[in-house]
């Protein structure tokens, strides 16, 4: 484990799945949540203020999804690491979010098992789409 912190922004319209995932991280010892946020707009203004290492972010949002949000991140030279969630095991969402920065993708029917060591390698820098 390592001695450092991973600092951890969650992002999700839907409160009870941005719960759950709240839940599921913040019982880690290595991991601290940062912010919650709840659209890709806001995830943007607390990725800047907050500089965290790891992004958790919903793809399906209403005012600016999760792999536009990504792009513009990349855009603005935030270096957070951004794992994609979604209800949906696409190939085609899968390369928009390699496009646009993303290093994980995880559908969220499988979050309980596969976020937590995603989220590690992503910080590790071993995650890769």
């Amino acid at each position: 484990m390592s001695e450092r912190t991973i600092k951890v922004l969650l992002v999700d319209d839907h409160e009870a799945v941005l719960r759950s995932i709240q839940a599921l991280v913040g019982r880690e010892p290595d991991m601290e949540i940062v912010a919650t946020a709840v659209s890709g707009r806001e995830a943007i203004e607390l990725a800047e203020q907050q500089s965290p290492d790891v992004i958790v972010m919903d793809v399906s949002m209403p005012d600016l999804d999760g792999i536009r949000a990504a792009g513009e991140m990349k855009k603005r030279g935030i270096a957070s690491e951004i794992i994609m969630l979604s209800m949906h095991y696409s190939t085609a969402l899968i390369q928009q979010a390699r496009r646009n920065g993303a290093s994980g993708y995880i559908v969220k029917q499988q979050a309980t098992s596969q976020l937590v060591p995603a989220i590690r390698a992503a910080h590790e820098g071993s995650l890769s789409l």
